[in-house]
């Protein structure tokens, strides 16, 4: 896939493509470097207060590692897309870079959440 010209030179994208950068690599190691297996084998990943009994939900650490992928794929994506509809119009391609960095700092603090309950 090739970039358009003008979409790298646009000021607003290079921003927001370097906030995407920054969190994902902050979101990535917060989950790769703060989450430790030993300490317990299965870990909390859900939280749902409407089942009897417990409200945290256990589940294995590829949960949490999954989180970590996700983020991957979600600024991989965004870049992507908002490369392609550039042509379109600019502030589509805007609202998508704009609404990948929500969703990693989204799951950023997620992350972080649930690793702080372990």
């Amino acid at each position: 896939m090739e970039l358009p010209k003008k979409f790298l030179h646009d000021r607003l994208v290079l921003l927001l493509i370097s906030l995407l950068a920054v969190v994902l690599v902050v979101g990535v190691s917060l989950v790769l470097l703060r989450f430790d297996v030993s300490n317990n084998p299965t870990t909390i990943v859900a939280y749902r207060p409407n089942i009897s009994g417990s409200s945290y939900q256990s589940g294995k650490p590829i949960d949490i590692y999954s989180l970590a992928l996700f983020m991957i794929i979600t600024a991989f994506a965004a870049v992507v897309l908002s490369a392609r509809t550039y042509f379109v119009q600019r502030y589509v391609s805007v609202f998508i870079l704009v609404s990948g960095l929500f969703l990693l700092i989204l799951s950023t603090i997620v992350a972080n959440s649930l690793i702080s309950l372990q």
